[in-house]
């Protein structure tokens, strides 16, 4: 109770008793472009506050230690320290904020962008990104030094971020090349489930009865899954599938959609979706469709102006999946979504991540595509740090350099062997510090580089890929249509898909599921029973001075391939059996 008194006394003194300023962009990510046309001062907009959690460091040694969290336990990780909600609402009704409501770990605010402007002593500008419609944002924006231990940041008002799925390239198949009335062209060609299951030997025989592994496929930005799209991939590609009535459920989160006009279906969720169930069956697979584009309501029902949309996909996910009961919540999450690191902002960045690592506590394998950029990152980069001094550096993107979750690089599938891909995206966080476990096998690459490529990445940081899976020329149906895809959003479903089917083993013999991989995955057990890709350079960055250079597979782990790729399925199940 003193500890509210004292909070709520210190914040009505507001920023004229001094003031910390939480972020800052030095210049704006690339893309992006401010516009003349100021906004107006009466329009309503809204924003939350993100309170600090108490207790960070049990989370990550729980992870560390391998122990399981209940969902009971990460409610109490998320739950701010006492005192900490009151003084934020005291501080925002002294300064005429009326409209605010607290909700678990944010408080929620309703009002005005001139009310905002004053209350953050910071300036809204509209921007667009390529074109697209404007969204209002700042570069700078201060909160009270009293609530500097209570608030961690604001959202979205700096975030830049502009998440992308990572499909390196697509081509439709002309009438003449469809493949729909002949055979299936050999596996150098064209990448299908049977050449997926011959390249890792993938012949798992699950028991009989309803699998108990719950394999989640993340969904956003307007990206839907097609059912007739799905029967008829499977019906040409696993026709014992098809003839089960095999098929994908669906979740929305957040104003999510399901339309099933075969017109809307999107090549990146089919391609998700498609290989999550023809690699993962007998596995309980969910499409799980989050909101975030198009029209949102506010809380009286009114269209929220556009500008003010919040198109990030990741807070609304996670947190809704937190709040999953523990037999409902997913064992494996795969997502195909990324955005260059340095575009993200770092309290943002720290805060999801350890959202993600508390779905990890309590079970969950977090697995994402690492970015079709290569050294460039996700969004083929010039390389060039928005910090404002434009240093060079090699990029490598978010949420893959999280810790917690599982960075899936790409192979080739017409090399013999396997190769890296060219767009395979690597490298190394600026964010996020390597952990123990992954210092032996990074520290051997850095040392295979013999100096290349220093000075444009910090070799002490968290690196990326951590897996890898072939990603290259993968068919899929969408709108009817044969489409042939590459990128690291097609590795990533196929190495879950293993995860899930090692959970489907485990799970049916009473043991738990796998949860955090990190660890395990770069223990010797498992690196010896790995395919190490020895062949590949990605696709470099454009430094000044003819410098220019990518990230090259070496023996041992590397930053376009991480540790190699699954060998023969049978072994990688029996070492993943054993817990350790």
């Amino acid at each position: 109770m003193a500890l509210a008194l004292l909070l709520g006394a210190w914040a009505f003194a507001g920023l004229g008793a001094g003031s910390t300023c939480v972020e800052t962009a030095h210049e704006i990510p690339e893309g992006w472009q401010k516009l003349r046309e100021a906004p107006d001062a009466r329009q309503h907009m809204r924003m939350s506050f993100a309170l600090r959690q108490p207790d960070p460091e049990r989370l990550y040694a729980s992870l560390n230690h391998n122990t399981r969290l209940s969902a009971h336990e990460i409610r109490a990780l998320r739950t701010p320290a006492e005192g900490h909600v009151d003084g934020v609402l005291r501080w925002l009704a002294s300064s005429g904020i009326s409209d605010a409501k607290s909700e678990k770990d944010w408080v929620h605010v309703r009002t005005t962008v001139g009310e905002a402007e004053k209350l953050l002593n910071m300036k809204m500008h509209r921007y667009s990104f390529e074109g697209q419609p404007p969204i209002l944002r700042t570069t700078e924006y201060f909160i009270p030094d009293t609530l500097s231990e209570s608030i961690r940041f604001a959202h979205p008002i700096a975030n830049f971020m502009t998440p992308t799925h990572d499909v390196a390239s697509s081509r439709v198949l002309p009438a003449d090349e469809s493949i729909r009335r002949r055979s299936l062209p050999p596996c150098d060609l064209i990448v299908t489930p049977g050449c997926i299951t011959k390249q890792y030997s993938l012949y798992y025989r699950a028991p009989k009865g309803k699998s108990p592994s719950r394999f989640a496929v993340a969904g956003f930005l307007d990206q839907f899954a097609n059912y007739a799209d799905t029967d008829e991939f499977l019906r040409r590609t696993s026709p014992k599938l098809a003839d089960k009535g095999y098929n994908f459920s669906v979740a929305l989160i957040n104003g999510g959609q399901n339309p099933q006009d075969r017109a809307k279906a999107g090549p990146e969720a089919n391609l998700d979706i498609e290989y999550a169930l023809a690699m993962g069956y007998p596995t309980d697979v969910t499409y799980y469709s989050t909101g975030g584009r198009g029209v949102k309501l506010d809380d009286s029902g009114h269209a929220i102006p556009e500008e003010m949309s919040d198109n990030e996909p990741y807070l609304e996910m996670v947190e809704y999946m937190l709040d999953m009961p523990d037999d409902e919540l997913p064992h494996v999450l795969t997502m195909s979504y990324a955005d260059d690191e340095f575009s993200v902002p770092r309290p943002y960045a720290e805060r999801v991540c350890d959202l993600f690592g508390m779905l990890a506590a309590r079970g969950m394998s977090v697995l994402v595509a690492s970015g079709d950029g290569g050294a460039r990152g996700g969004r083929n980069a010039s390389c060039r740090s928005n910090d404002g001094t434009h240093r060079e550096t090699t990029v490598a993107t978010f949420p893959g350099t999280c810790p917690w979750v599982t960075a899936v690089g790409a192979t080739t599938n017409t090399d013999d062997p396997p190769q890296g891909a060219l767009f395979s995206t690597g490298g190394f966080s600026q964010w996020f510090k390597r952990e123990r476990w992954q210092d032996e096998a990074v520290d051997g690459y850095v040392k295979e580089l013999k100096g290349h490529l220093d000075g444009f990445y910090n070799p002490k940081m968290r690196a990326i890929p951590d897996i890898s899976a072939v990603g290259t020329q993968f068919l899929t149906v969408v709108s009817g249509r044969d489409v042939i895809l590459d990128g690291t959003s097609a590795s990533a479903p196929v190495f879950a898909a293993m995860i899930a089917l090692v959970n489907d083993a485990r799970l049916r013999q009473g043991k738990p599921s796998l949860g955090w991989l990190n660890k395990r995955l770069y223990s010797p057990e498992v690196r010896r029973v790995l395919y190490d890709i020895q062949g590949g350079v990605s696709k470099p960055c454009p430094f000044s001075g003819g410098k220019s250079a990518g990230w090259p597979a070496t023996r041992g782990w590397d930053a376009i391939t991480g540790l190699g790729t699954p060998g023969k399925f049978d072994d990688f199940l029996r070492v993943l059996m054993e817990d350790y």
